[in-house]
């Protein structure tokens, strides 16, 4: 039983690994939103993409070894946790499964935390750009035109923008 319990350990760092590349990525795509760098950012969301794989590699391999542990705890696979998993071992393995619990709940929340400030970021330049283009439209279809005579004209010029994307 150990052995299996030492697999789900080695995949758990693995997946330990593979969260903090992507919440170095994350903070990495903080800078390239900031700077406005289109075509860094669509190269950094691919290496997310790949690293996001992985992690549904991982879950698998956790999955098949959970239901091994499952079968002989005599419990269901769905009901099993981290949590439970430590309330029912002892020794080094319950310290190695309570570090990567309090490992992954750490590297989750930084990386949330990472994801809310980037999500913002890209709210905030959207809402500028739509600003920007409102502002541009109205500009252009105002009726701030006078003629010789100081009267207004009534001369409309055409928007650059009949569409709003």
């Amino acid at each position: 039983m150990e052995a299996v319990f030492n697999e789900l350990i080695d995949v758990l760092d693995q997946e330990i690994d593979i969260y903090n590349d992507i919440f170095k990525i994350s903070r990495d795509k903080t800078g390239i939103i900031v700077e406005g760098n289109v075509d860094g950012l669509e190269k950094i969301v691919q290496e997310e993409q790949k690293l996001v794989v992985k992690v549904a590699q991982m879950e698998n391999q956790r999955n098949i070894i959970l239901y091994k542990i499952s079968r002989a705890l005599a419990m269901k696979a769905d009901e099993i946790t981290l949590s439970t998993l430590i309330d029912n071992t002892e020794g080094p393995i319950r310290d190695k499964l309570k570090d990567r619990q309090q490992g992954l709940q750490k590297l989750i929340n930084e990386l949330m935390e990472c994801n809310n400030i980037n999500s913002k970021l890209i709210r905030n330049s959207l809402d500028y750009i739509d600003f920007s283009i409102n502002l541009i439209a109205a500009s252009e279809s105002q009726d701030n035109n006078y003629g010789m005579d100081a009267e207004k004209s009534s001369v409309k010029s055409k928007s650059k923008f009949d569409l709003k994307v």
